[in-house]
Order: structure tokens, then C-alpha cells, then sequence
């Protein structure tokens, strides 16, 4: 027999300190008693790229499961940012250090979270540490030119383009110059084709040519496998691109730790910043770390049949 009952929700932009930037990620708390059927329902009715449903964990402090409008994915970035900082805004987590560690489980494994407070901000930023880089498969550069309407004069030689994963694969395509990028017409059906057949989850098209003089790239990034045609900011693939950037040498390392500041989301009006932090060298990445802050745009209660 179903039960009713209610949940609170809350909508949260991630990777901004700005309303409407960044990448909106809805935050379900107490999901314990949300059966996988309603979880997809919920996610269908936010509609936005992702939604995290958070609950308790007999292995960690807490436990995330991630849903877009279409399917289940093992971790994502936006909304683990997005459910860490209203877990701290709704008191779940007190912050009475500069920094708190909090330990997360996901279907991917156990993930490492650093909450940094700032008290002249009001944002606390939430720091996620990334499994060590695989560098996957790699593709022809013309196929994917073509399902993007570029030319291969647009891709930046001699980098090939190779999924990444640090926790979540995804295609790196480096292009010469942000003109490349507005040059952009997706052929979806194409780029659905590329993926079905391949070891990545989405792809992220980047450039080292940024709008801000502080930033170290810019991406463009599609996973319409998902239903997601273009991802205001993805927190998972910048963990990628830190680690590739790093890899092919694109971006010289500092040690002990290279920090990178990625930009996102000025093609669908949504910008929001990342940012990654590489420990190592090209021979040998240690570590990987992305880190963003996040404002709460909305909040509300769900009622539910479970």
C-alpha cells in the first residue's frame, strides 16, 4: 500500500555566487524512504540536468544517488556542490572549523569532501577529491569535427582526443580559439551515434583562448545521451580536463599543486567557474581536486506517494 508523505526540496545554482549562473542542481533531503521509481519521477518533475537525492550511509556521512530527467548516473559534480552547500545552510552540517571534512558515498565509491568557510563571502566552498586520472580511448578527430560543425583546422593539434575519467569519463576535445567554440552547430543525432559506441558519458569541447583574463579555459560541454544537450558547468568533467590539460603538457605545472580556474556556461547565459586543483606533473598526476561555491535559489516541499 502507498504511503504519503513529504520531502523537502531545494534549488540551488552550483558554481556561481550569483543567482541564475552557474549549473541548477534540485537537492532532495532525506530521501532515505524514496523508493529508485519515485527518485525518477522527482527528477522528471524538477527538470533540470540533475537531481541529488541525499540520505544516511552506514560508510560514510552521507549518501548521494543522482538522477537526470532520463537515468541514473554514479557521481556528478554540479549537484554534489549544490546538496553540500544546502546541507550546510540547512544545519545538517555545522562548520565550526576553517575547514570540514566530510566523507560521501556514492555508487562510484567513497568520495573525500573539504568544506572551506568564508566568512567574507558567505559562500562556503565545497571541495571534491577526484579518484587519480585514467586516460581512456582515443578518437578520430574528424568524425567528431563533423557532428560539431567544425573543421579540423579547429582542433588544437597534435592533442588527441581521449576520454578522461576521474571518477566519470568524459571525451576532451581541445579546439585553437573560442571562435571555434561560437562555430559550434551540434548535429545531436550524430553525436548520440559517437557516444553509443564509446567508452565516455559526454563530451567537453575547450580552449585555452578564455573571456577572463584570470581563467585557464573555457568549455563547452554536450551530453545529449542523457538528455543533457549542453551542461551549463560540469564539476566531473573538469576533474577531467584539469588532468588532461596537465597530462599534454597545454598548461605548465607549478609545484606542488597547479591550480587551474575553468570557465563555463556564457553559451546558454548561465557562466559559472570551476575550479581544479592538479597535484603532480605530466608523468605522474597524485591527485585531483575540483572545488565551486553555490547559491540557494529555491526551496519547497514535495508530496509524494511511496
Amino acid at each position: 500500500m502507498l504511503s504519503n508523505h513529504t520531502l523537502n526540496v531545494i534549488q540551488v545554482d552550483a558554481f556561481t555566487d550569483k543567482p541564475f549562473g552557474g549549473n541548477p542542481a534540485a537537492v532532495v533531503l532525506d530521501a532515505d524512504r524514496v523508493s529508485e521509481q519515485t527518485m525518477n519521477k522527482i527528477a522528471r518533475e524538477m527538470n533540470v540536468t540533475e537531481t541529488v537525492f541525499v540520505s544516511k550511509s552506514q560508510v560514510a556521512d552521507f549518501h548521494f544517488r543522482y538522477m537526470t530527467p532520463k537515468r541514473e548516473i554514479g557521481f556528478s559534480g554540479h549537484p554534489t556542490i549544490a546538496a553540500f552547500h544546502a546541507l550546510v545552510e540547512e544545519g545538517f552540517i555545522e562548520l565550526v572549523q576553517d575547514v570540514t571534512m566530510v566523507s560521501l558515498e556514492t555508487s562510484t565509491g567513497i568520495l573525500d569532501i573539504e568544506i572551506v568557510r568564508n566568512e567574507s563571502t558567505g559562500h562556503p566552498e565545497i571541495q571534491i577529491t577526484h579518484k587519480k586520472p585514467q586516460f581512456l580511448e582515443t578518437y578520430d578527430p574528424k568524425e567528431y569535427a563533423e557532428a560539431l560543425g567544425l573543421s579540423l583546422a579547429d582542433i588544437l593539434s597534435p592533442n588527441p582526443l581521449q576520454t578522461v575519467s576521474t571518477g566519470t569519463p568524459h571525451l576532451m576535445m581541445p579546439v585553437s580559439t573560442s571562435r571555434s567554440l561560437d562555430r559550434i552547430k551540434p548535429d545531436w543525432e550524430c553525436l548520440k551515434k559517437l557516444q553509443a559506441n564509446s567508452d565516455y558519458v559526454s563530451l567537453s569541447v575547450f580552449t585555452r583562448d578564455t573571456r577572463e583574463p584570470t581563467s585557464d579555459a573555457q568549455v563547452r560541454h554536450f551530453g545529449p545521451a542523457f538528455g543533457i544537450y549542453e551542461d551549463p558547468v560540469s564539476g566531473s568533467a573538469a576533474g577531467s580536463l584539469g588532468s588532461y590539460l596537465i597530462r599534454y603538457g597545454i598548461m605548465e605545472t607549478t609545484y606542488p599543486v597547479t591550480s587551474i580556474v575553468i570557465e563555463q556556461g556564457h553559451y546558454v547565459d548561465r557562466p559559472g567557474k570551476i575550479f581544479v586543483e592538479v597535484r603532480g606533473n605530466q608523468e605522474n598526476i597524485e591527485q585531483v581536486k575540483v572545488s565551486g561555491t553555490a547559491v540557494t535559489m529555491m526551496k519547497g516541499t514535495l508530496y509524494v506517494q511511496d
